[in-house]
């Protein structure tokens, strides 16, 4: 297969910040994975899903395996991360010729992140969005981040590629403890630069991602071709306070006090600073950075299944007002729906802890990571691999 990967995709596929999986499972995980494990066995399912474990709580899974109108029985496939369902996208591309393969999934879950690769690799196909229920009551925003060309390009005369049911958004973690007690509060993403806080940050190891939020922090867009006038020099006194680029083991530095401050995923912190109090979350107000799951439909699917009503009926019910009080409860996750809601609106189990979610004014600053040129790719990761070495 041709590499149709831009450098910044190809630096970031071996990365942790699709693993978006949180480490605090415990019996809940256990639950969870038993209840997948459960819808896996049916040898007969008529709805195919290929998912992160966490990515759809099992109790939702059931909900709509219950309807009473239908038979439904759902086959999960679930990937320890998200570019191991990319990798099945892939694999079920190559194998498209073949007569023997395992059973192609109806809907994939992708991060947005990585779509337009998808795109140009001709992995997935266009939908038609015209019979779901819901679409046309979802914010601008969702069908704006999946509108795109055949290159992957936002473009407004393009095509609906997926469906996005879930979205989170990056927030400052920190331990209030371990700073001076009359500047306990961290706020904004230049608060990373505090001298107090020399080798003890932990950022995600990406660069988009930490760049994205340094062009935030000098009043840019993440989303510019060109570097914000003095970029490299924010990110060179960036990098000296980072103790470490880590998106999956942050947790324990902080518990352990060897970091004071963290770059994390909102559903990711959410239930850890529900089980340890001590900590705190800010989301900066000149923007954040946005990450949301799709459901895509695999290319070497035939086209006419692509209208089959159970399919519809999935994306329907991911997209409805039930789905995301229940994600929230049994996921604590965001759904589409709850897009420019007020904090105090939201469903009590993302209301707490204050600080965490993402009132709309903030929102309106903040921006999905889009494909930008291979120049001005070229030019961000070059600053990246400099700065760092």
């Amino acid at each position: 297969m041709v590499d149709q990967y831009s450098p910044l995709e190809r630096e970031a596929e071996g990365q942790m910040l699709m693993n978006r999986r949180s480490f605090l499972a415990g019996a809940g995980g256990v639950a969870l994975a038993t209840l997948l494990a459960g819808c896996q066995r049916s040898s007969a399912a008529n709805l195919r899903l290929a998912m992160l474990a966490n990515a759809v709580p099992a109790q939702l899974l059931r909900a709509f395996q219950q309807q009473p109108e239908d038979t439904i029985t759902v086959a999960v496939t679930p990937e320890e991360s998200l570019l191991g369902l990319y990798t099945l996208l892939q694999t079920w591309q190559s194998q498209a010729q073949g007569t023997a393969r395992a059973p192609v999934a109806d809907w994939v879950s992708l991060a947005d992140y990585w779509l337009a690769p998808a795109i140009r690799q001709g992995l997935v196909q266009p939908l038609a969005v015209d019979s779901l229920r819901a679409w046309d009551d979802l914010a601008a925003v969702w069908p704006e981040l999946v509108r795109r060309s055949e290159t992957g390009l936002p473009s407004p005369d393009g095509s609906i590629w997926a469906v996005p049911y879930r979205w989170s958004h990056l927030v400052l973690l920190y331990d209030p403890s371990r700073l001076p007690r009359d500047r306990n509060q961290l706020s904004t993403w230049a608060d990373l630069l505090r001298p107090e806080l020399t080798r003890r940050v932990i950022l995600p190891d990406h660069p988009r991602l930490v760049l994205g939020l340094a062009q935030k922090a000098l009043g840019a867009s993440a989303n510019s071709e060109t570097p914000a006038t003095g970029l490299e020099a924010f990110y060179h006194d960036l990098h000296q306070q980072v103790r470490a680029y880590d998106a999956n083991h942050y947790l324990e530095s902080l518990l352990i006090g060897n970091a004071t401050a963290v770059v994390a995923w909102s559903d990711d912190v959410l239930p850890m600073v529900k089980q340890y109090r001590h900590l705190a979350v800010a989301v900066p107000p000149e923007g954040t950075l946005l990450s949301a799951q799709l459901w895509v439909r695999p290319q070497v699917l035939e086209a006419t299944a692509n209208g089959s009503s159970l399919a519809d009926d999935w994306l329907d019910f991911c997209l409805n007002d039930d789905f995301a009080t229940q994600l929230a409860i049994f996921g604590q996750a965001t759904s589409t729906r709850l897009w420019g809601v007020s904090p105090d609106q939201l469903p009590e189990p993302l209301q707490e802890p204050r600080g965490l979610a993402l009132p709309p004014t903030v929102a309106e600053q903040s921006e999905f990571l889009l494909p930008l040129g291979a120049e001005s790719e070229g030019r961000y990761l070059d600053l990246w691999k400099t700065v760092r070495s």
